[in-house]
């Protein structure tokens, strides 16, 4: 049975044309690009661009840049464009993260444009809306790694595979067939993610083709992208010594659920997923009592589906056998470099199950949705004017406001395997020059401890006559408040520690906790317990006004009687909230 004349010429004008959801849903989308580049370096650069400007922040040439990024684990595409950015436009944190806020923009444009004939401009603009306010979205357009690239080209590849697709008539499509290779080659030397998103789509286009040509050109492509990232990873693993098995990733079942969870929270917001499993549920009921004789008029669209749906799946199950076969590397910032195809899923949903806003219901429906994405939308807005980044920059400030710190010796703590390999004298010197010395003039010398060494050494320091009161300073290793009092505990029991106390100055970043940003400490630095220094007020120097109103945490003095009857009552833990 057909649709009725008057239902087809509704449904078409319902797809050809904007509803008022759906310009809602591209007015929030657009607000999420602008805000893109709004509060580029309200944060300080966090551990993983710290190590990028380590790759790029010289003047020796891209040779050196490949030198530098075969320690790493990613390959060097990024890295020789950001180098070439950053010789044109300096070192800034707002210049150095433009590039990923113009990349993560491009990816939104990109996607609605490759699939503006295959779905409904609403429901294209509902799955843009959703990414960009998801929590991935938003970190990588102003997070200087390869992710914003990587998500533009998957965007890319997605628009490739659809017109490879709507060209099933040529019995070869060269020149689709060449935006294909060249993507896949470009994706595969952004991120090893990219490999595996190429790799399945190459896979889905090898089954679902129906001619020879076809079948030989998908497994050329295969062929010579495989090719240059094992000609790639051949070199990284024969000139460093980088071990690729000594990283924070891990293979138990644990962590593996963990980040499977974040794949989903990342992706998409908690409102946004309230709204996918309504209308999951409605798309169950409608097809349960649909009448199945229906003639499909959206045959590739479905494909198209199918497509995404096997990309997205053959990413997380792959990434999870490279991760127990080969390496770990799972994480769900691995597995969203392939987002683009995930919002086609988006969109291909809201088309079939969403709303529709010419109804009563539909109307008070759509209201909702808009009402859940704006609440998500505002929070974000908000969030682009605080510090989220690991406080590197305001601690370091705070070290460097401090009398007679200049030319000592600062004590730094670091755990072993939290820069991916053993405390080797590279890594050494790398976390303290790139990272603690990173916003630190030259005459600052950070030297780095593993903690059972610095407990020894910082006991030391307290008993001395040094002027500089910083007994040590930690962050990305150690963000946990209960741990870093856990260490000024044990200084405080060592013997000799002046009035067996120490005092430490925290350092906040604002994660977002569902529709609040709150404040977590996650610096530290441990000071001599003077009356000098718990009686004064914290204070960072005058010009840093973002991170003087919201970087600064509480000070906590920790005390430790030696006549204690037990581990019960011998620290007294006093906290002076920030001013």
């Amino acid at each position: 049975m057909t649709p009725a004349p008057h239902a087809a010429e509704t449904t078409l004008a319902r797809k050809a044309s904007l509803s008022w959801p759906g310009a809602f849903y591209a007015l929030f989308a657009l607000i999420g690009c602008v805000f893109a580049f709004i509060g580029l370096s309200h944060s300080s650069f966090w551990a993983d661009e710290l190590f990028t400007m380590q790759v790029v922040d010289h003047h020796l040439g891209l040779s050196e840049v490949f030198r530098r990024v075969l320690a790493d684990v990613h390959p060097p595409l990024y890295d020789f464009l950001l180098y070439v950015w950053i010789e044109c436009f300096g070192t800034s944190e707002w210049a150095v993260r433009l590039p990923s806020a113009i990349l993560a923009v491009l990816s939104i444009l990109i996607f609605a444009l490759g699939v503006r004939r295959r779905l409904s401009p609403t429901a294209i603009a509902f799955a843009c809306a959703v990414a960009t306010t998801s929590m991935f979205w938003y970190a990588q357009a102003q997070n200087a790694r390869n992710y914003a690239l990587a998500i533009a080209i998957s965007a890319a590849l997605l628009a490739a595979a659809i017109d490879f697709l709507r060209r099933a008539r040529e019995r070869f499509p060269k020149s689709a067939w060449l935006w294909l290779t060249v993507l896949g080659i470009a994706g595969s030397q952004v991120h090893p993610y990219m490999l595996l998103t190429v790799g399945v789509l190459l896979l889905f286009l090898l089954i679902t083709s129906r001619t020879w040509p076809r079948r030989i050109a998908v497994s050329a492509s295969g062929l010579i992208v495989l090719g240059l990232y094992v000609g790639l990873l051949w070199l990284m693993t024969h000139t460093s010594k980088h071990d690729f098995h000594d990283t924070w990733f891990s293979n138990s079942a644990t962590f593996f659920g963990s980040h499977l969870r974040r794949v989903i929270f990342h992706f998409m917001s908690r409102q946004a997923l309230l709204v996918v499993v309504v209308m999951l549920l409605a798309l169950w009921l409608r097809r349960k009592h649909a009448d199945h004789t229906e003639v499909d008029e959206q045959q590739l669209t479905n494909w198209m589906a199918g497509l995404c749906g096997f990309v997205c799946v053959g990413v997380v199950l792959s990434g999870i056998a490279v991760s127990l076969l080969v390496a770990p590397s799972f994480s769900y910032r691995n597995v969203l470099v392939c987002a683009p195809f995930g919002w086609f899923l988006l969109a291909r949903l809201y088309d079939a199950a969403g709303p529709r806003a010419e109804t009563r219901m539909g109307a008070i429906a759509a209201a909702a949705i808009v009402v859940l994405l704006a609440s998500q939308l505002i929070v974000l807005m908000r969030g682009r004017m605080l510090p989220a980044n690991e406080p590197w920059r305001a601690s370091a400030a705070y070290v460097q406001g401090l009398q007679g710190c200049a030319d000592a010796e600062l004590p730094v703590i670091t755990f072993p395997g939290t820069y991916g390999v053993g405390m080797t004298p590279g890594v050494h010197a790398m976390i303290e020059r790139n990272y603690y010395g990173y916003y630190l003039p030259s005459s600052y010398h950070p030297y780095a401890y593993l903690p059972d060494d610095w407990v020894h050494h910082a006991g030391e320091l307290a008993r001395s006559d040094s002027a500089c009161p910083v007994l040590g300073w930690v962050l990305h290793d150690l963000s946990d408040e209960r741990r870093a009092l856990a260490l000024a505990k044990q200084l405080a029991s060592q013997p000799g520690v002046t009035d067996h106390q120490v005092l430490v100055q925290e350092f906040v970043s604002y994660d977002l906790s569902w529709l609040v940003w709150k404040p977590q400490p996650s610096a530290f630095v441990f000071l001599r317990a003077t009356s000098e220094i718990v009686d004064k007020p914290s204070a960072l120097p005058a010009g840093m006004d973002v991170d003087r109103e919201y970087s600064l945490g509480d000070r906590v003095l920790v005390s430790f009687n030696p006549s204690a009857t037990s581990a019960a009552n011998a620290y007294d833990v006093r906290r002076f909230h920030a001013q």
